[in-house]
């Protein structure tokens, strides 16, 4: 067995010493000489697709993406429809995927996983083309996603901050699908679970059903707000009488304007307006 380290030295906080405990988990974890494991650091954005592509062709066992969401992202859209497992060492901000699939927080239980675990083959999704494995969307999440880009601090109290002080700038906007123009908090298309941080959108999302959950989150004011965090954060959400969730294998979304979107909390401004989104059934292994 083979195993790349693909790296992101930005992600999260802490990283020097979550490097530490990793390197010494791996040492702890397996008796594999040096050519058997690979750390591969990664230098700009998309750097770690390109890295991820070189192992499959490289016929690689397993590649290992250590930072964040957006890390995981990069790398797994490298692996997409090979036969190489995808591991995952969270070091990010929000580790949405990772706390999805049950990984530990944990640099040295996380470590173990990927040596020890079974794996398992999951569904991806694509809005405009594009990967995504954890969830997008427009509407709220996108916006803070591209205000929480702009932080020079990273972590969960940032992106609380971050969250409170959008609330008050961001309008909610009009989407159209299915026959119907509603105004949205946000629109939110899961693959799994979670935006990160155990913010559960979509409690009852799976990624291996095959189907996205669309979580269309409608206006409210800053008092029913609590409300709503308190569900978001209890996985209750899909009781509040502010979230509907249907599920979907692929859905065409228009707007009034072209929409400011994220996947997996990378934000992207569109130049049309429209949403095209679809699951990608049994896509990508993981462990």
């Amino acid at each position: 067995m083979q195993y790349w380290f693909i790296i992101n030295p930005k992600s999260g906080t802490q990283f020097g010493q979550k490097m530490a405990q990793l390197e010494s988990a791996i040492a702890e974890q397996t008796k594999l000489p040096n050519d058997e494991i690979i750390f591969k650091m990664t230098a700009h954005a998309g750097h770690a697709t390109d890295l991820a592509r070189e192992a499959v062709a490289q016929h690689i066992d397993v590649v290992v993406a250590v930072g964040g969401d957006g890390t995981v992202n990069e790398v797994a859209r490298g692996l997409l429809h090979s036969q190489v497992v995808l591991g995952i060492v969270p070091m990010g901000s929000g580790n949405g995927l990772a706390r999805h699939l049950g990984i530990s927080m944990n640099v040295p239980q996380a470590t173990k996983r990927i040596f020890n675990s079974e794996k398992q083959l999951i569904d991806s999704a694509l809005i405009n083309n594009i990967p995504f494995f954890c969830t997008a969307g427009a509407g709220f999440d996108a916006h803070v996603a591209a205000q929480f880009a702009r932080q020079t601090r990273r972590g969960f109290v940032t992106y609380i901050k971050t969250s409170l002080l959008s609330f008050w700038q961001y309008q909610p906007q009009v989407y159209s699908f299915g026959g119907q123009h509603v105004r949205l908090f946000a629109l939110t298309f899961a693959n799994a679970s979670q935006f990160g941080n155990n913010a559960y959108i979509a409690p009852q999302a799976s990624t291996q059903d095959g189907l996205l959950d669309v979580c269309q989150l409608k206006p409210f004011s800053a008092i029913a707000g609590l409300a709503v965090a308190w569900r978001l954060f209890g996985k209750s959400l899909d009781k509040s009488r502010y979230a509907n969730i249907e599920r979907y294998h692929q859905l065409i979304v228009t707007t009034e304007t072209p929409p400011l979107i994220h996947y997996d909390g990378e934000s992207l401004q569109l130049t049309t307006n429209e949403l095209r989104v679809e699951i990608v059934p049994k896509s990508l292994w993981v462990r």
